[in-house]
């Protein structure tokens, strides 16, 4: 049975460096398989640079289809460093029916249970996910499962929520609930080593090339080939293609985790994944204590290599507003806060301009890891078929 972490081991397993809760001890394998890789190949169907949330779905997409694909991680691999870090990232389907995402949402959430069966790890919490607003209208589509619950039945399924406006309504969605972030990075590519992939971490890429016959790959320890290079380095990414250097801005942004009176009462089994206007927030989960909570905003510009990781008294009160309001019950001790980063612009997902060997995605943050088991399939498709059968035309790069 797991036990609940106490405040001084959950601090260490939010830091860079420890890695192993929060992969549930995968980290601890992918770090043994990867210190002392394989010798290279010649030359690779594919090399992946970046193995955050959407190179590592490309990697296991590419593996499972017998590939010869290389991924390169300038870091460790379900590193906290980037923008895929902090625990749990939200999925729902009830925002994007009818949309462009709905059939992307919906292949996302299949891919997701793919990796469950595959890796053998639980990634996905079925926790539902609530969206509180003032007079909301019902959403709904072909095989989906949500309701509207009018104020005082909101009141009555979910009283941890105080001082609504007047008119505040709820939309539940069943088919939400929460991702484990570095859980599902690390799955990825344990299955992906599993299947023939090479990882190699520690490792940054200093320059890339093509030429009439593929791609060529330079890191700080050596220069790979391969017919196909997917550039996925998420908040890195404007260092690694300079062309969008001025159509990509990245920014600094913070989110805590929050004590509350009753733990059970935020328990994932008896609290949801949720949004209020820009506020977000998570539930409790079994090995990680705090109610998760965050905030919408553009934030304030940064460097990836510069970001300041070290969190302010702004930051908090971020949060802190709301939950004196709103969540007062969960609005307790600090357990951790954490800095990370979106990138603006965009999104972005197919071939570089005019280097047809070369598929980029950039600009997915800030919502789009719910989407990656789903983008890293089109990622794959366009790098062994040049095509795919996935709806993501309207990020195709203009």
């Amino acid at each position: 049975m797991q036990t609940e972490l106490d405040r001084r081991d959950f601090i260490k397993s939010c830091s860079a460096g420890t890695l192993t809760a929060l992969t549930c001890g995968l980290s601890d394998t992918l770090t043994s398989a990867v210190a002392e890789p394989p010798a290279a190949k010649p030359s690779y169907d594919c090399i992946v640079l970046g193995l955050g949330a959407m190179g590592s779905s490309c990697l296991y997409q590419l593996a499972k289809r017998g590939a010869s694909v290389l991924g390169l991680e300038q870091f460790d691999i379900a590193h906290v460093l980037g923008s895929s870090g902090g625990i749990s990232r939200q999925t729902k389907i009830a925002p994007y029916l009818g949309g462009p995402n709905e059939p992307l949402i919906r292949r996302a959430n299949e891919n997701w249970h793919g990796l469950e069966k595959d890796s053998g790890q639980q990634v996905f919490h079925h926790c539902g996910y609530l969206r509180l607003g003032v007079n909301q209208k019902l959403v709904g589509g072909k095989g989906t499962k949500i309701e509207l619950f009018d104020e005082s039945e909101l009141r009555r399924r979910f009283p941890q929520f105080q001082q609504l406006p007047p008119g505040t309504n709820g939309l539940f969605d069943h088919h939400g609930g929460l991702l484990r972030c570095e859980l599902a990075i690390a799955s990825h590519c344990d299955v992906a080593l599993r299947r023939g992939a090479h990882i190699r971490a520690q490792e940054p890429a200093t320059d890339w090339t093509t030429d009439a016959d593929g791609v060529t790959v330079t890191t700080s320890r050596g220069r790979y080939r391969a017919k196909h290079l997917v550039i996925a380095g998420g908040a890195w990414n404007a260092k690694l293609v300079p062309q969008f250097r001025d159509k990509l801005q990245v920014t600094r942004l913070s989110l805590g985790w929050f004590a509350p009176e009753k733990p059970v009462s935020f328990a994932v089994q008896n609290f949801p994944i949720w949004e209020h206007g820009s506020y977000y927030g998570f539930p409790v989960l079994p090995d990680f204590p705090g109610i998760k909570v965050g905030k919408h905003w553009k934030g304030d510009p940064t460097d990836p290599d510069k970001v300041d990781r070290t969190p302010t008294a702004r930051d908090e009160k971020f949060v802190r507003d709301y939950l004196g309001i709103h969540l007062p019950s969960a609005n307790g001790s600090i357990l951790a806060f954490k800095v990370c980063m979106y990138t603006h612009g965009g999104p972005w997902l197919g071939p570089l301009p005019d280097e047809k060997r070369v598929t980029f995605i950039a600009a997915c943050n800030g919502g789009g890891f719910k989407f990656s088991s789903a983008y890293g399939e089109a990622l794959a498709d366009l790098a062994t078929e040049g095509r795919t059968e996935l709806p993501v035309q309207f990020m195709r790069l203009g």
